[in-house]
């Protein structure tokens, strides 16, 4: 669509944006739950760190996933959590600092590689341990 350019890219942002994000971010949940070595957990994945379950008494957050919040305060996964705006902002042409707050499908698609390696890198902690 967005080649044909038979739909504006707001549009189709608009109309992607909030179920790419859940499904990250629903990704990301289980990434978390893994990496704590959680069995059994909720019916929902967590979307941030502070819906994380409690660790059992005597287990300590594993350090690949203390990571994580860095993440979720100043990286990626700041971003990603945004709240995505469902209304159209259009940029004025005189205007820079306007802005749509509406994630592009290359930027989800740059999350979803950042979202690849982390993954990989908690398989990896998995595995060591």
């Amino acid at each position: 669509m967005l080649e044909a350019q038979r739909e504006p890219s707001l549009a189709v942002d608009l109309a992607f944006a909030p179920l790419l994000q859940k499904v990250m971010l629903d990704a990301y949940g289980w990434l978390l739950l893994a990496g704590c070595r959680v069995k059994g957990g909720p019916e929902h994945p967590p979307h941030t760190m502070r819906d994380l379950p409690s660790l059992p008494t005597g287990l300590v957050l594993p350090a690949e996933i203390a990571v994580c919040a860095e993440l979720e305060s100043t990286g990626w996964l700041a971003a990603l959590q945004a709240p995505i705006s469902r209304n159209a902002t259009v940029r004025q042409s005189n205007n820079l600092a306007a802005n749509t707050a509406v994630p592009s499908l290359e930027q989800f698609d740059l999350w979803g590689q950042n979202l690849t390696a982390l993954a990989q890198h908690i398989a990896d902690a998995i595995d060591e341990s």
